[in-house]
């Protein structure tokens, strides 16, 4: 969520008018051209913790440490990514950004079509980045189930820890 939120608050700016960041009245504006920029960003999210720093403190059996592989490698492939389509789209879109800035005459109405379909792209991502949210929840279940009872009170107890830590 924190990189999804930094790729809307990049997203937000580029389309924000510079007047906001205008300079103190002694200087001279400058022109600033501005871009989105998509944030690849793996860190992790306040609320959801990151349960491969907590299960080597377990003291995992052979066995759970391959069924959390197993676990893992089922929800591995499932973390939401820009399509190539949508990254294209968003290249495209923002030269027409810049040809919409530098051209002669603004023209509302592709100015209008251009934000709309920046939103839906933002839209499908934050609906691919609830999906992943789903699934690591149920993955963090899965894990949960394999440990015993002492396991488990430990991994809460260090869950707590970690998540006062972010």
């Amino acid at each position: 969520m924190k990189s999804f939120t930094r790729v809307v608050t990049l997203a937000a700016l580029s389309s924000l008018s510079m007047a906001a960041f205008a300079a103190p009245a002694t200087e001279v504006p400058t022109a600033v051209m501005t871009e989105t920029v998509v944030v690849q960003e793996h860190a992790p999210v306040k609320g959801w913790v990151n349960t491969h720093s907590i299960l080597p403190q377990l003291n995992l059996s052979t066995q759970q440490k391959a069924l959390v592989q197993k676990i893992d490698h089922q929800y591995a492939s499932q973390r939401p990514l820009m399509s190539n389509e949508n990254r294209q789209t968003l290249s495209n879109l923002q030269q027409l950004r810049r040809n919409l800035v530098t051209g002669k005459r603004f023209d509302d109405a592709k100015a209008k079509n251009m934000i709309a379909q920046e939103q839906q792209i933002w839209a499908q991502q934050q609906q691919a980045r609830a999906d992943y949210d789903f699934l690591q929840l149920k993955r963090e279940h899965d894990i949960y189930q394999i440990l015993t009872p002492k396991q488990q009170q430990q991994y809460w107890h260090l869950r707590q820890q970690q998540k006062l830590l972010h």
